[in-house]
């Protein structure tokens, strides 16, 4: 059995008993593996949209009570 190469190009070169296998996931798999990235997206923004109005609402703007009344 002869190994597959890296010609000098950078081209993988197969022997030519050897076929490169196609691999399909199951359609199960793939939804699995779709909802999860749509989960960890999703917790992510909420977590980040959460935290930032945390942020903004616990921060004090500064004092305000040398300007003048006209600017508040």
């Amino acid at each position: 059995m002869e190994l597959p190469r890296v010609n000098p190009v950078g081209i993988l070169e197969q022997a030519e008993e050897v076929s490169p296998s196609t691999q399909r996931f199951s359609r199960r798999l793939r939804t699995v593996a779709a909802l999860l990235l749509v989960l960890f997206a999703l917790i992510t923004v909420i977590t980040s949209t959460v935290s930032l109005g945390a942020y903004c609402l616990t921060t004090e703007p500064g004092d305000v009570r040398a300007l003048p009344r006209s600017l508040r």
